[in-house]
């Protein structure tokens, strides 16, 4: 990878990274209210990005020449943004369904 090319992934990468996590702690705190709807488009684009470098960098047709350090930070997000989405998608279900069984009970009292 050239080394121009290396900085403007790598800048843009840390970029998105940053954006996400002061979007996170905006949205948690409730400063905005529409910081999960930008965070959510964020994670999007963010998912694309990760996916197509490792796509495009891992791919079997091509040698790695040298592992770099941008490697390593965009395969543990990679690793991160799926394990997190997916912990976070159960957790989710979870809780709204225990929600729903109490909202169905409360009603039925009424």
């Amino acid at each position: 990878m050239t080394s121009s090319l290396y900085n403007i992934n790598n800048n843009a990468f840390d970029l998105f990274v940053m954006i996400s996590y002061i979007l996170i702690a905006f949205s948690y705190l409730g400063f905005f209210t529409s910081s999960s709807t930008y965070l959510s488009t964020l994670k999007d684009y963010v998912n694309i990005y990760i996916s197509l470098f490792l796509i495009w960098r891992f791919n079997p047709f091509r040698k790695i020449k040298k592992f770099t350090e941008l490697d390593r930070k965009i395969a543990f997000s990679a690793g991160l943004f799926i394990i997190t989405r997916t912990l976070l998608n159960q957790y989710i279900d979870t809780i709204d369904s225990i929600f729903k069984k109490i909202v169905y009970k409360y009603k039925n009292k009424l």
